[in-house]
């Protein structure tokens, strides 16, 4: 992390966060109180901009190696500019309600490597998702390696930040989008009996651990992707690949 990549202070962090400068995350030590800080808040929410709690030991770690030589007067506020602009999804599915188009949504579950995000991004683009959606925390970050992963597609495809997932879940079933999960442990249907030309909303997991609880549980549908091979996984953004291809080829 260099020093243009970050931002220090409560005032400069108002002055950036009411401005048109992209901010992926703010971190605020915790204790840190007042008016501003109250400000910073308000403002991360409306912005869809995630807020990190952490220890002061944490703040001290992250600013030496860009300030060695110094003592910077932080004020218990570091901010990091970020790579994109987020939508609100309501807007997007607002956007393709007014086209009159199928709507495809990707929601991204526990995703922290930011090559298969970038990956992913790439072919959802390429497929012609809507919008990619991820939650506020326990997520990649979307930095220079995620754009550069996605061959700049993450710059063409809207990507949605969301406080949190059981929320979307319930927006996506009140709209009509039938939610449907990837799960090689509890998919209970091949990919092929899974209807894509509904309105759809297609979940990934990580590698390790899949979907969460909570996604499994609002899911419509769990599937998994029959394998052949004596290697029984694939790489998520593989996964991915096969996934939005089939629904693709279903659409026509």
């Amino acid at each position: 992390m260099k020093k243009k990549d970050i931002f220090i202070g409560r005032q400069p962090a108002l002055e950036i966060l009411k401005g048109d400068k992209t901010v992926e995350k703010i971190l605020l030590q915790s204790g840190s109180s007042g008016p501003e800080i109250s400000e910073i808040k308000k403002i991360c929410q409306d912005k869809r901009i995630a807020i990190q709690v952490v220890p002061k030991d944490k703040i001290a770690y992250m600013l030496f190696p860009v300030y060695q030589h110094e003592r910077p007067n932080h004020q218990g506020v570091i901010g990091i500019y970020g790579e994109v602009q987020y939508f609100k999804l309501d807007d997007i599915y607002s956007q393709v309600l007014e086209k009159g188009e199928l709507a495809l949504f990707l929601v991204l579950d526990g995703i922290t490597d930011v090559r298969n995000f970038g990956a992913i991004a790439r072919t959802a683009e390429a497929m012609g998702v809507h919008a990619i959606v991820v939650p506020e925390k326990g997520i990649a970050q979307v930095n220079s390696e995620a754009v550069k992963a996605s061959a700049g597609a993450i710059h063409q495809i809207p990507i949605c930040r969301e406080k949190a997932l059981n929320e979307v879940y319930k927006y996506f079933k009140l709209n009509g989008v039938q939610v449907v999960a990837s799960s090689l442990q509890e998919g209970t249907k091949n990919i092929l009996e899974i209807d894509f030309t509904l309105p759809t909303a297609i979940v990934m997991g990580s590698e390790g651990k899949g979907i969460s609880t909570m996604s499994r549980d609002y899911a419509d549908q769990l599937f998994l992707i029959p394998m052949k091979g004596k290697i029984n996984s694939l790489n998520v953004s593989v996964s991915a690949g096969m996934i939005l291809y089939e629904a693709d080829k279903q659409r026509g």
